[in-house]
């Protein structure tokens, strides 16, 4: 594959010119047929070249006899003037959108009046600014969405859709419509909306943008086809996908696209939503359904009628959910099998109901009798083909013998394995695989891939939206080559229809606004002399630059629970040498609390360090990767609970980083004092090129003169096989997080964090640590 050169479209990397795709030329040709059916028959529409209408005021025309205008919060506020002297061409007008936002916050709007944009592919738009550096949002809407006066859909930064920052020169920011045609119907689109949320530079900011447009760029179209996702099929093994937006018996183009999704990704059966289905009522849409089965079928791809109504569990619903079935059995009945829907996706989730906090047993045994009602109802359609399925959580194994006797009515079931690690999915998984084989039933392992954190429904460590589709497919193989030799495993699920298309080739990134590391507050590490011995005293630690968390600003998680620093606060140091890195902390802590260990410490008295070991190579990332560390330094409890050392992410072998981590605790009246060292070979992934071709003689001779001295020859530890060693001068991120419990009943009462602005697991929120002499 050449490439020329890439651009950042919504936070990920994409191609923009001189493509070639080694790996299925006949891509090239695709794009080029469906450019020119674009160029041929849908010129572009001129939202707005801002030559026309007022020149100020709040209210302006647009080129498509649309209106446009601001909004604000006080104290901030916007204001857009027709500007003839800065132009992109040398006649006609720009717009100058001007803002101050504040405390509050502003924006522009234009209205689009419902036009239809479905046979486009980008929004576009030349942009300059003033001083450069200048950073918004975009939002759109479809015109209900306008009607009903519901927020526009966020987009992404204007910096997403261009080649670099906004700058004092014009570029064409492009924006994919395709990203957007799963929320917002483009046959009817109503607003574009530009939001001024963030804090300027400036006290007052502008810019000027011309020539808003929809139309068919080729760059988008490659862009796409590059980033479209990829699986290999395994035939043994073909995945599935769940299908909750998509309506491809109504929509021919998001059929098309359905179908290119699974024949490109290894899917051959989709679980596709349908609602209440009566063939007489709507003999039309009864035909098109025939036509789409027909063609799925004729694509090697089986369609199962899903839904996922969690009350349907409760036993004065089981009606609703047997007819629902009953009336696609029906219509199997009556035609050939090339016709007919081949099973159904249960995903009726019992634990989603409010009752099953309230009587849990008593819901499960209505579920059961459920499932028991609709297999005796499938069986009753003799020589029909007709599977069921059930979506499960991984919990399900601590309810005793409920999904056992769940599979006693089940063909298959999708395991909600929402993890992106292979451990974490395997771990997660194997009981459930094993039980599967054993009942003699299948169960597939289910793989995120929508935005939980923006849905408030999860953490990025559910979900591989940030990490894209081919980092996925190397831990997805992990996952099948682990569980392939098992009869009770069927294949990965694909969890969603309109999430997976969008996944990108590269890490899916939120781009953010960072300052540059020196600008960020530094924690500093002082280079030691002597050997650091762990034992709890630091009176031999240096500790004229403590990092200090004893500020309401500072409790990120349940600030109205602190009581001032009595009640919780750290002071926290650091020390490094070559080989290693020492942190110590001074806790202040009115009642301490720790009955858990390992991955669970997180319920009691803990901290938590996160550790960015290659700050430089993805300084922009605002996610986690395999050089970002999460530490657990739990103090234990003094009595039965050991301190311990744990490694949340990434994911490392327990031996290996127990064998690299010391931990030592010593109790006070008023809390506690921490000691910790983290041996440099934990980093040994990271920075390659930091390897001194004397080394091991180095670190040997190190602890030769040092340890030897102090413990004896015994004490002399091997450097073999450490590439990495720290220097002066280095930069790393960090974020101390401490975690106070004062209530055994109740874990995790509060989190005070040396990053005001923490956001669990985004790097761009950590603050630096810097090594010094």
């Amino acid at each position: 594959m050449k490439v020329n050169r890439f651009i950042i479209y919504a936070g990920i990397f994409v191609l923009t010119t001189n493509v070639v795709f080694s790996e299925n030329i006949s891509n090239q040709n695709q794009i080029q047929k469906k450019q020119q059916k674009y160029e041929s028959s849908n010129p572009p529409i001129i939202i707005d070249n801002f030559d026309i209408g007022e020149t100020q005021g709040v209210i302006k025309t647009t080129t498509i006899g649309g209106r446009q205008g601001t909004f604000s919060n006080r104290p901030a506020w916007c204001i857009i003037t027709k500007n003839e002297e800065i132009r992109r061409s040398n006649k006609g007008k720009s717009l100058k959108i001007e803002w101050h936002n504040g405390t509050g916050w502003c924006g522009w709007y234009t209205l689009l009046g419902g036009i239809d944009v479905s046979k486009y592919n980008a929004l576009t738009f030349w942009i300059k600014g003033t001083n450069g550096g200048e950073k918004f949002e975009i939002g759109m809407a479809d015109q209900k969405m306008q009607d009903m006066g519901i927020d526009a859909k966020y987009v992404g930064a204007v910096n997403f859709f261009m080649d670099k920052e906004v700058t004092k020169e014009w570029q064409k920011a492009k924006i994919p419509l395709s990203r957007l045609e799963a929320e917002i119907d483009l046959s009817s689109l109503g607003s574009l909306v530009f939001w001024f949320r963030y804090e300027n530079p400036q006290d007052v900011a502008s810019i000027y943008i011309d020539d808003v447009m929809v139309e068919n760029d080729p760059d988008i179209e490659k862009m796409e086809e590059y980033n479209a996702p990829r699986a290999e099929f395994d035939p043994k093994h073909p995945r599935s996908m769940w299908v909750w937006k998509w309506d491809p018996v109504n929509n021919e183009k998001i059929k098309e696209q359905m179908f290119e999704l699974c024949l490109n990704t290894a899917i051959r059966t989709c679980y596709i939503y349908f609602g209440d289905f009566s063939e007489d009522d709507d003999p039309e849409y009864t035909k098109r359904l025939e036509n789409f089965l027909s063609e799925s079928h004729s694509k090697g791809i089986k369609v199962e009628i899903l839904t996922g109504n969690p009350v349907w569990c409760l036993k004065e619903n089981h009606h609703l959910a047997y007819n629902w079935m009953k009336s696609f059995l029906e219509y199997n009945k009556k035609r050939n099998q090339e016709l007919r829907v081949d099973g159904c996706s249960f995903d009726v989730e019992p634990y989603l109901a409010g009752e099953w906090q309230t009587r849990r047993e008593e819901v499960k045994k209505e579920y059961l009798d459920l499932l028991r009602k609709l297999r005796e109802l499938v069986d009753s359609y003799e020589g029909m083909h007709f599977e069921i399925g059930g979506a499960i959580p991984t919990f399900y194994k601590e309810e005793g013998d409920f999904e056992e006797n769940m599979l006693k009515y089940l063909d298959y079931a999708a395991l909600m394995a929402y993890y992106d690690t292979p451990g974490k999915i395997i771990d997660n998984s194997k009981y459930h695989i094993e039980l599967a084989q054993k009942m003699g039933k299948r169960m597939y392992i289910g793989a995120e891939t929508q935005d939980l954190v923006a849905m408030c429904q999860g953490k990025r460590a559910n979900t591989f939206y940030e990490e894209g589709w081919e980092e996925m497919e190397q831990v997805l193989k992990v996952v099948e080559d682990y569980f392939r030799g098992s009869k009770g495993y069927a294949g990965i699920a694909m969890h969603c229809d309109y999430s997976y298309k969008l996944l990108q080739r590269g890490r899916n990134t939120p781009l953010k606004k960072r300052l540059e590391p020196d600008k960020l507050p530094q924690f500093v590490s002082r280079y030691c002399e002597s050997t650091v011995t762990i034992d709890g005293k630091i009176e031999e630690w240096i500790k004229d630059n403590p990092l200090v968390l004893k500020e309401k600003d500072q409790v990120v998680y349940g600030r109205g629970a602190w009581q001032g620093e009595d009640d919780y606060s750290v002071k926290a140091y650091s020390m490094w040498d070559q080989y290693n890195i020492y942190f110590a902390f001074e806790v202040k802590d009115n009642t301490h609390v720790q009955m858990k260990s390992k991955q669970d410490m997180w319920e009691g008295d803990h901290i938590e360090l996160w550790f960015d070991a290659d700050l430089e190579s993805d300084y922009m990332e605002a996610m986690n990767s395999n050089d970002d560390f999460q530490f657990g330094f739990n103090p234990g409890n003094f009595a039965d609970i050991k301190p311990e050392v744990y490694i949340f992410i990434p994911e490392l072998s327990e031996e290996f980083y127990l064998e690299n981590a010391e931990i030592a605790v010593a109790k006070k009246n008023n809390g506690y004092i921490m000691e910790v060292r983290i041996d440099a070979k934990l980093f040994k992934n990271v920075f390659a090129k930091n390897i001194s071709p004397n080394y091991s003689q180095e670190k040997s001779q190190m602890y030769a003169n040092r340890e030897m001295i102090t413990n004896g020859p015994d004490s002399i530890k091997s450097a073999d096989n450490q590439p990495f060693i720290f220097k002066v001068g280095q930069m790393f991120g960090y974020s101390v997080d401490g975690a106070d419990c004062d209530d055994k009943k109740a874990p995790q009462k509060l989190i005070m964090s040396s990053s005001k602005e923490r956001v669990w697991g985004d790097p761009t929120t950590f603050n630096v640590i810097k090594l010094k002499e």
